[in-house]
């Protein structure tokens, strides 16, 4: 045989063999499934037809994909698996692996419902609160809560995890590389040996004939890295003070070089408490009241990013959500809620001869309508958005002007 032929031979052998040895192995069962969400801005108040000095453009009104969805699971006895793939606009238009698990269940023979131990390995979904666990289908609301988009920017990370229930008991525990997957396509690798570990136990129940209650409490405790920076050289800068385009000894300016210093490891954690209760009135269907709060330190990874290192003090975190919805009918649903965040509940600036405090906190009053008609759904949701961002011509600090109204079809298969 030609020595060019050999690679082929040996290739066409192991397939042959892989199907041979499939012939007696049962075929897995594999469902697809998945959704596309298309938004528009109607209007938001702080867009502007300008470019950012980074390149981004300052206009929100625009339409968009902000996710678009296609999962493939497949299982077999204990053993399941899943992929889902995301597409969505933006800086970052590309496909990206959305979660890929692997995972082991165990049911004691004769019950039903929630598995008594899962095991799971891999992009998996963080165990922390109620609104990470919460499919964005089933969210009347656009988005989730500030505080849960700046502590957790994502809702998978790179990790494992052990969960399950039993009668109203409801636990899991997940050991997490502690960088979660952004909307920005880009999943972060670990630069910190050092692991998240996360734990959340509650309980999910009837409380009657019409009311279900759902609760929990949640904590996380693990490691970020203030990065170091490298060694610079001793430069030269000239700066025309006088404009003549001439160079002048008085315009030259040696600046030293800096040595490099290292990268410094830093503590954070959080705690948090979810409740939901969902009362089911006749005709016209289910009314949800829901609240979470969550307190937590060099945690925020999402919205003003925490390092202590560079900032020398504790950065403390606080946030919460409030709100209801009810259903008008399978047909319609309407709800609102209020959340708020600070990133930084120790903040303060200089005015004058003194320091005084400042909040940084963002909050928003949403509302929201949907018409509902399976496999769609049209959502509208009109945000009141304050923070501490704008400025008054004094300089002092003001609600920056950034109310939104967005509409967004949404489809599933």
């Amino acid at each position: 045989m030609a020595p060019r032929l050999l690679p082929r031979a040996v290739a066409v052998g192991a397939l042959l063999a892989c199907g041979v040895a499939r012939a007696d192995v049962a075929p897995a069962d594999v469902t697809l499934s998945g959704y596309v969400q298309a938004d528009c801005v109607v209007h938001r108040q702080s867009s502007v037809d300008e470019i950012a000095p980074g390149g981004e453009p300052l206009n929100h009104d625009t339409f968009s994909i902000p996710r678009s969805r296609l999962r493939a699971a497949s299982g077999r006895g204990w053993l399941r698996g899943a992929l889902e793939l995301d597409a969505a606009t933006g800086r970052a238009s590309t496909v990206r692996v959305a979660e890929a698990s692997v995972s082991a269940r165990w049911t004691p023979p004769g019950t039903e419902g929630v598995a008594l131990v899962t095991a799971s390995m891999g992009l998996i979904r963080i165990p922390f609160g109620f609104e990470l666990a919460e499919r964005s289908t089933k969210r009347l609301f656009l988005e989730r809560s500030h505080a849960s988009r700046a502590l957790f920017p994502g809702v998978y990370d790179l990790g494992a995890s052990v969960s399950g229930g039993h009668a109203f008991l409801r636990y899991a525990v997940a050991v997490m590389n502690g960088e979660p997957a952004s909307r920005s396509g880009e999943i972060p690798e670990d630069p910190s040996a050092a692991k998240d570990v996360l734990a959340r136990v509650g309980v999910d129940t009837e409380a009657g004939r019409r009311v279900r209650v759902r609760a929990g409490v949640s904590a996380v405790i693990g490691a970020g890295l203030h990065r170091g920076t490298p060694a610079s050289k001793d430069v030269l800068v000239w700066r025309d003070g006088n404009e003549d385009g001439l160079v002048q000894l008085t315009e030259i300016q040696a600046v030293p070089g800096a040595p490099a210093t290292p990268s410094q490891a830093f503590e954070r954690f959080g705690v948090g408490a979810d409740l939901g209760v969902i009362a089911r009135l006749p005709v016209v269907g289910e009314l949800s009241l829901f609240g979470e709060i969550v307190r937590a330190a060099n945690l925020d990874r999402g919205g003003t990013p925490a390092d202590p290192v560079a900032s020398g003090r504790l950065l403390r975190e606080r946030g919460y959500a409030v709100g209801l919805t009810q259903e008008l009918t399978r047909h319609a649903m309407i709800g609102v809620r209020y959340d708020r965040y600070d990133p930084d509940a120790d903040a303060d600036e200089q005015r004058g001869l003194r320091r005084v405090p400042r909040s940084r906190a963002r909050s928003t009053l949403a509302f929201a309508a949907a018409l509902r008609r399976p496999p769609g759904r049209l959502v509208l949701e009109y945000d009141r958005n304050q923070n501490a961002l704008g400025r008054e011509a004094s300089g002092a600090p003001t609600s920056m002007a950034d109310d939104a109204l967005t509409l967004r079809a949404e489809i599933v298969f």
